[in-house]
């Protein structure tokens, strides 16, 4: 039995493997180099963590560095629902979004003068208030791209980005983007993303 012709196409395989694989740890490695390069040059944001009266730069590319999770690229987005951010009843829905997952924050602000003073026979309420902010947590998220819908389950706020929703969202459209919101006990909150925040996903994705 001839085993030449076998033994020639198994060592013909084994030798594309190998470059294919030298081919992907290189395109890897570019890609990390790229990156890094990129991110050098964005303003620096300290941590991952969403609060309601966080600072940072919204709708922009930012390079985060935080002392758990590392350095990674990530977009801030924030959109005020039903009034100011200080109105009572007014909601916001805060995100980040980074190359593997994104996190959401919704938060109700509630107000209540503290007091009020008389001048000139007239009453004035106070300039200061007692401001009560609530967090919900999100249990579903859904991201319309044109006309494909993506419904995405999440622990903690957190939901996976996957390569079939990156290549979406870095190819979506340059106008605002309807997300909703599922939180826990079944309240539906429908929200959108600003066009400014759809534009930044180009260099996060």
């Amino acid at each position: 039995m001839n085993l030449a012709p076998t033994i020639s196409v198994l060592l013909l395989t084994t030798s594309l493997a190998a470059i294919s694989l030298q081919l992907g740890t290189a395109s890897s490695a570019q890609k990390i180099s790229n990156l890094s390069q990129a991110s050098s040059t964005l303003p620096l944001v300290k941590s991952v963590g969403l609060s309601p009266d966080m600072d940072v730069p919204w709708s922009k590319p930012v390079r985060i560095l935080d002392p758990f999770e590392g350095e990674l690229l990530g977009v801030f987005d924030r959109n005020y629902l039903g009034g100011y951010l200080y109105r009572d009843g007014s909601k916001q829905v805060i995100s980040l979004w980074t190359p593997e997952s994104i996190r959401l924050l919704v938060t109700v602000n509630s107000g209540q003068v503290k007091s009020s003073f008389y001048t000139a026979g007239s009453l004035y309420p106070r300039p200061d208030y007692l401001k009560f902010v609530t967090t919900q947590k999100v249990d579903k998220l859904s991201i319309k791209v044109r006309e494909k819908i993506f419904q995405l389950e999440g622990s903690i706020g957190t939901f996976v980005v996957n390569q079939e929703l990156a290549t979406a969202l870095k190819n979506a459209p340059d106008e605002n983007l309807d997300i909703r919101l599922v939180l826990e006990g079944g309240q539906t909150v429908d929200s959108e993303i600003g066009k400014g925040t759809v534009k930044a996903w180009r260099s996060i994705y």
